[in-house]
């Protein structure tokens, strides 16, 4: 698949250059040191398919709020939860491309020197991106991430993105559902998405100007938005290349104590991959999690058994997950059940010696051999 972009020389009304340039990079360091970012290279190369030659490099970072943006420094940064949200290639390359044309049209200079961060950060933001931009006062941050490049620059990047998407021979229709996607997600997400994808007047904005487009070049050329060719990837493939990242994004979600939406993410796993051994480990900690909130014993003890059993038929999948082993080996903990968890916690050991929390596990192990 080969994207080609046309770029616009324009005149910025902020005429220190090298001013941005540098208040980019610093912000842009500064936000790196307070994400977790996702690594993935098989991912990274995929994405890279999906935007023109010679774009920034795309980073992940794990969030599962609704983000994407160009920073100043001259990366991509998308978060997880954005990407668990496409389903279909096409919907991934129309909002990847998006974000891309404001970097080959240069609107964080276009627009010129940007607000001072000055709203208040809601309460139930949860995501680190969020709070590092907010705690951090990143303006040209903010402004990529959160309030856009106003309504004009944003319909130029739809009409570039729609038209090199057509040229790709992808369907420029998937944009509306993929900001129709999103819109759903973003009501389901509720105060926590502060994102410029995660607000819903913005992506009304989106659709509507994607709409208009795809009038105007069907008034013009009844063909016209028609995909010229097959896309890259058919569905199933699809859903293997985005599979590592929907896991990881359910887990977060997990964390964050948001189960319904964690759940809908190893749903959507299941579907496809069945047999996945990350999938049942993370649905033994969805079912672990959900046990430490319920009140009733019996209830918490069926929780229990899920997860214990969750565990189990990912080892069975792949003996050597070392994660599902110390989990299974701390539920067993918890259960007194000295033997089994001794075992399991050492198998974890010589399975991952450098691991982050050994030295705590290691004291799980000589308690249970006294």
């Amino acid at each position: 698949m080969v994207f080609s972009f046309a770029t616009t020389a324009c005149v910025s009304p902020w005429s220190a250059r090298p001013q941005l340039d540098a208040l980019g990079q610093k912000e842009t360091a500064a936000l790196r040191q307070r994400v977790r970012l996702f690594e993935d290279p098989a991912l990274f190369d995929y994405l890279g398919t999906l935007v023109p030659p010679f774009s920034p490099p795309i980073v992940i970072v794990r969030d599962p709020t609704l983000a994407l943006f160009s920073t100043p420094g001259g990366e991509v940064v998308v978060h997880t939860g954005l990407l668990a949200v496409a389903q279909t290639e096409a919907q991934l390359a129309a909002l990847l491309n998006h974000e891309i044309q404001h970097v080959a049209r240069d609107d964080a200079f276009a627009a010129g020197e940007p607000d001072a961060v000055g709203q208040r950060l809601r309460p139930a933001t949860t995501s680190r991106t969020a709070v590092a931009i907010f705690g951090l006062n990143l303006p040209l941050t903010a402004r990529a991430a959160i309030t856009g490049y106003g309504a004009r620059r944003e319909r130029a990047a739809d009409a570039a993105s729609l038209a090199a998407l057509a040229r790709a021979g992808m369907d420029p229709r998937e944009a509306v559902a993929m900001y129709e996607a999103l819109a759903a997600q973003a009501a389901r997400g509720g105060e926590r998405e502060v994102f410029y994808f995660g607000n819903a007047r913005r992506l009304a904005e989106r659709v509507a100007s994607v709409r208009a487009w795809l009038a105007s070049r069907a008034a013009a050329d009844p063909g016209a938005t028609k995909p010229a060719g097959p896309r890259v990837a058919p569905p199933e493939e699809f859903e293997r290349r985005l599979r590592p990242v929907v896991l990881e994004n359910a887990y977060e979600e997990m964390r964050q104590g948001r189960f319904d939406h964690a759940r809908r993410g190893l749903e959507r796993v299941a579907a496809t991959a069945p047999n996945e051994a990350r999938l049942h480990l993370y649905y033994g900690e969805l079912h672990r999690l959900e046990a430490q909130r319920v009140v009733a014993s019996p209830a918490r003890e069926v929780e229990l058994t899920q997860a214990g059993a969750a565990y189990e038929r990912a080892l069975a999948l792949d003996p050597a997950l070392a994660e599902a082993h110390r989990q299974l080996g701390l539920l067993y903990y918890a259960m007194h059940d000295a033997e089994r968890a001794r075992g399991e916690l050492e198998r974890y050991l010589a399975l991952s010696p450098p691991a982050p929390d050994a030295a705590r596990i290691g004291e799980y192990v000589t308690e249970l051999a006294r």
